[in-house]
């Protein structure tokens, strides 16, 4: 029965040995190069990531202005306005897209003040 317990014990330790450089590797976290990231890296992100790096281009090269309000839902709106950009010219640069995108939606914004 000793002899089953320290067996036991022995594969325990085996599979906790094995598993824990793959546990390693899944800790270290993914780095994107968004300095030359095409679209289509840009659209090979996985979708919970997208946003992330829309909104760390957008704040990076502050294409934002001087709007400290976040409207809800205007965020997503803003990464489909980019990922449909992106879409539709996949070789582009995803920063130009990004700020592109930014400029256009302030223009939007200030020509609807403007009317008001």
């Amino acid at each position: 029965m000793n002899r089953r317990g320290v067996l036991r014990w022995a594969a325990i330790g085996c599979l906790l040995a094995v598993s824990a450089p793959r546990a390693e590797e899944e800790a270290k976290p993914k780095v994107v190069d968004i300095r030359n990231l095409s679209c289509e890296a840009f659209l090979a992100q996985p979708e919970d990531v997208r946003p992330m790096v829309v909104a760390w281009v957008h704040g990076f090269t502050r294409a934002g202005g001087g709007n400290w309000v976040f409207e809800v839902g205007a965020g997503k709106a803003f990464v489909a306005a980019v990922e449909e950009r992106c879409t539709k010219a996949p070789n582009a640069s995803f920063r130009f897209q990004v700020t592109e995108t930014a400029r256009e939606r302030q223009a939007a914004a200030r020509a609807k003040a403007a009317k008001k």
